[in-house]
């Protein structure tokens, strides 16, 4: 969980050095890459790629269509209300736990990484008895996230609606992470400056405690994901941290985002 430009595609990578674990990518996007519309990181569409193909021929026609329900069933304008309604939506579990069944009869893996950022879809997923559900929720300082959203690629960003995004995913989840023993949040800076520790913090997390051998090759290979920022086109990526909004965004402007959002950057130790 957590805001676009967190550094969640470089923690789900990082992740799946884990012998146990499989990162699938952005699955709130799944829909997308079943219609044809866009391709796994490997380059293929999911028709052609080694891991999405058998998945995608043994899903039933009826969760491929449920998808659609799904997505609009995942809005953050239903955040509020998810929040604090305890009945599980048997329709939307029925497509989920169909999907993630299906990949789990393809992977050996034990833990299935989906990386996707919705808050609504963590809550949603939490409610299911079917599936054994973890949560990450990613922080990163806000001029990061502003400066990665100013850069010409994607999706940009003006600093006033990336500080209002920002605000509104963070403050729910935060909350969802007070709120829920079964997630654990994660600083962007933490991870790249010690990324051993902080996967050592995440494996007792979501192995509930079991201790898990932490190996970190010099170079990641991206998995076959859904999703992602373009870093899931470079096939090898390298744990490098980001820090350019230092020296890209003036002082003056990097005190302002810090004060807009005064509360997030206190309660994660973000620095003025």
């Amino acid at each position: 969980m957590g805001a676009g430009r967190s550094g969640t595609t470089l923690l789900a990578t990082i992740l799946n050095t884990n012998e146990d674990v499989v990162t699938l990518g952005e699955m709130h996007q799944f829909k997308d890459y079943l219609n044809g519309e866009k391709a796994c990181s490997c380059g293929e569409k999911l028709q052609a790629c080694p891991f999405w193909k058998e998945i995608q021929q043994a899903l039933p026609q009826s969760t491929i269509e449920g998808l659609e329900y799904c997505e609009k069933c995942e809005n953050h304008k239903n955040i509020p209300k998810l929040l604090f309604t305890k009945k599980p939506n048997q329709v939307y579990l029925g497509t989920q736990e169909n999907i993630f069944q299906n990949i789990s009869k393809q992977s050996p893996k034990k833990v299935l990484l989906d990386s996707s950022k919705y808050i609504g879809r963590y809550l949603l997923l939490s409610k299911s008895k079917n599936l054994n559900i973890r949560g990450i929720y990613v922080v990163r300082d806000i001029r990061g996230v502003i400066n990665s959203f100013n850069k010409k690629v994607q999706t940009p960003k003006l600093p006033i609606s990336t500080i209002l995004y920002y605000g509104l995913i963070n403050f729910f989840g935060q909350l969802v992470c007070w709120m829920d023993r079964k997630v654990v949040k994660v600083k962007y800076e933490d991870f790249v400056d010690n990324p051993r520790m902080e996967l050592e913090r995440i494996n007792k997390h979501v192995f509930l405690g079991e201790e898990k051998k932490v190996t970190l090759p010099e170079f990641l290979e991206v998995p076959h994901i859904i999703g992602g920022n373009r870093m899931k086109s470079e096939k090898k990526i390298h744990i490098s941290p980001d820090f350019k909004w230092k020296t890209n965004i003036n002082r003056g402007r990097q005190i302002v985002y810090y004060l807009a959002l005064l509360p997030f950057m206190l309660i994660n130790n973000y620095k003025i």
